[in-house]
Formats: C-alpha cells, sequence, structure tokens
C-alpha cells in the first residue's frame, strides 16, 4: 500500500481519491441500516397486524433503497471517469518515462517487459485503485463492519459476542489456513500447464523424428509426469475452494442457528421482541459479508500491489518523467 499511495502522490491524485473513497465508503454501511430497521418495522407491523403501516414502512424504505442506489450509481459514475484518466495519465508518464532512457538502457531490455509493463501493469494498477474487490471495497468493508457492529451492540451485546464467536475463527480457519496456498497452488498449475504444452508440442511438430530416433515412449511419459502434476495441482485446488465452503456453512448456519436459539430464549424472559431478534439476525448478516467482502479484498490488493512496484521502479530510474 505504500508504493501505491506513492503513485498517488506522484501522480497528483491523492485529494480526488480520498473524496471518491470517502464519498463510496457509508454505502454499505447505510444499506445494512435501511435493511434491519425494514426487518424490524415489518414485523413489528405483523404483529400487531398493522398492515396500514406496513404498507407505509415498504414504500417509506423503498423510496430509501432508491435514493441509495442512484447515490451509489453517482458515486461509481465518477469512478468510471476517474478510473480513465488514471489509466491515460500513467500511460502518458511511461511512455515518456520510455522516451527520455537511454537507447542502450530500452534495447538491453526485454520488449515484452515494456508491453507488459505499458498494458496488464496499468490495468492491474487501475484496478487496485477503482474496480471491485479492492482498495474501494476493503474500506467499504471497514466502515460496514463497524458501523453494523455499533448497531448490533445497541441492540444486543448477547448476540453481538455470538456473532463474532462464529465469523472470528471462521476467518482464521479459511484465509490463514485452507486458502493461505491457493496462489501457490495456482502458479503451480500454471508452470505444470505450461510444462505440459512444452511436451505435448514435439509430439505433433516432430512426429517423424521422434519415430525415427524411438523416442516414443519417452515423450510421452515426460507427458504423462507433467499431465499428473498439473493434476494434482487443479485437484488440491477444488479440494481447498471444497473444504472452505464446507467451513463457511458450517460456521454461517452454525452461527444462525445459535442466534435463533439464543433470541430465542431472549424472547421468552422479555428482554427482546421477535422483531428485534430479526433485526439482529439482518445485521449479522451484513456484518458476515462485509468481512468476506475486507478478507477478497484484501487478497487481490496484494495481488495487484506486485504491478505497483514494477511502475514505481521503471518510473524512478535515471531519466525518468516525473510529471
Amino acid at each position: 500500500m505504500r508504493e501505491l499511495f506513492r503513485l498517488i502522490k506522484r501522480m497528483g491524485i491523492r485529494r480526488k481519491y480520498i473524496f471518491l473513497l470517502i464519498a463510496r465508503a457509508p454505502f454499505d454501511g447505510l444499506r445494512a441500516w435501511m435493511l434491519a430497521n425494514l426487518m424490524k418495522a415489518a414485523f413489528l407491523c405483523l404483529e400487531t397486524k398493522d398492515s396500514g403501516r406496513l404498507l407505509a414502512v415498504c414504500v417509506t424504505y423503498g423510496l430509501i433503497c432508491a435514493l441509495l442506489f442512484l447515490y451509489n450509481g453517482t458515486v461509481w459514475s465518477f469512478y468510471a471517469a476517474f478510473s480513465a484518466r488514471v489509466e491515460a495519465r500513467l500511460q502518458k508518464m511511461m511512455f515518456r518515462k520510455l522516451l527520455s532512457l537511454p537507447f542502450k538502457r530500452v534495447d538491453g531490455c526485454f520488449g515484452a517487459e515494456w508491453i507488459t509493463r505499458l498494458n496488464s501493469d496499468i490495468q492491474a494498477v487501475n484496478t487496485l485503485m477503482s474496480g471491485p474487490l479492492n482498495v474501494p471495497h476493503a474500506v467499504v468493508s471497514i466502515v460496514n463492519t463497524m458501523l453494523c457492529s455499533f448497531l448490533m451492540l445497541g441492540s444486543s451485546r448477547l448476540l453481538f459476542v455470538v456473532t463474532w464467536v462464529f465469523i472470528l475463527p471462521h476467518l482464521f480457519l479459511n484465509y490463514r489456513i485452507v486458502l493461505k496456498v491457493i496462489p501457490e497452488l495456482k502458479e503451480e498449475s500454471q508452470k505444470a500447464m505450461a510444462e505440459s504444452t512444452s511436451v505435448i508440442k514435439p509430439l505433433v511438430a516432430e512426429a517423424e523424428a521422434i519415430l525415427l530416433y524411438d523416442a516414443g515412449d519417452l515423450m510421452m511419459k515426460k507427458c504423462e509426469e507433467s499431465s499428473r502434476r498439473l493434476l494434482k495441482a487443479n485437484q488440491n485446488r477444488h479440494m481447498r475452494n471444497a473444504l472452505s465452503g464446507a467451513i463457511l456453512q458450517l460456521f454461517g448456519y452454525g452461527g444462525f442457528f445459535v442466534i435463533l436459539t439464543a433470541g430465542y430464549g431472549l424472547i421468552l424472559q422479555g428482554m427482546l421482541s421477535l422483531a428485534e431478534v430479526m433485526y439482529c439476525l439482518q445485521v449479522r448478516q451484513s456484518i458476515l459479508a462485509a468481512m468476506l467482502m475486507l478478507c477478497n479484498s484484501r487478497n487481490n490488493i496484494k495481488a495487484n500491489s506486485v504491478c505497483v512496484k514494477r511502475i514505481q521502479d521503471a518510473l524512478e530510474e535515471e531519466g525518468a518523467y516525473e510529471g
């Protein structure tokens, strides 16, 4: 993230970017508040059998929902224009940097490296700054988690504790143990695919020479080994993703049933109403969604930050353009 902040400062867009992050940040929190209060008001109306008030509640929250999504669409339209300007500015800076370098430096570097920096690296940086499940959604998820935690604390401390007792182990098991090696397995799978392709290609292009030197068995054995490595890497990825899904279901539904049980006890004691229990369930769902969003955004930020470092290294070489 430090490299990203340095790059933003270099481009002179720090204030605009912070403004966009702040403008987008409260949407999910406000939406969670709206849905929770809608659930609570609807169940109160059902308990009192007040159909007229129920209709008014639905219309009111429907209008609030429309305004929220209008606001969200407006902010993302600004993000789209900002994203296009950032990509154009980065490409301009990289082109000027390339033109400012001595010919020996450019000639001594592989052409594919500059093509990568001018295309995929810049797109990755742009996605990191403005794309889904990256920096904007990381900020949104943090704000949403804090707001929803305060909402649940204000309703029931017991249900708040139960919620986090199930969320924290789920996040630890999934993102610190089960899914931690997924990037390594993906890289291993790509290497195995490349090796398998390099082995299969001669079987087609050099078939006559292989038959002439009686090397068919050797080539087929190498092809089998690379295919097995590819199969093993993909199988491990699928198994870990399946285990991650099982953990999500276990702690997700487990927490849901425990909150229902605890809420039922609180209702019997007269400490909460059914409407307040449904309110807490809706807030819990928003907390869980926000934490999952934060973890996914963190993984994407970590992957795209490599490209930020590559662009920063290129721009900071001798003869770099600073404008």
